[in-house]
């Protein structure tokens, strides 16, 4: 078995993607509704996407 993606459910999509790009140096590869692929296969969901207010 191979380990493709890992999806994470953070508070603050902006903060956790800019928190990856320097820490790892992860890019956008898809931005789409509260969803965001970087580079190597982690995904990053709003948490409100999870949860609806």
């Amino acid at each position: 078995m191979k380990l493709k993606n890992i999806l994470i459910v953070v508070k603050d999509i902006e903060k956790s993607r800019q928190f990856y790009h320097d820490l790892f140096g992860l890019e956008v590869v898809l931005d789409h509704d509260g969803n965001t692929i970087l580079t190597e296969g982690l995904v990053l969901q709003d948490e409100k996407v999870v949860k609806p207010a």
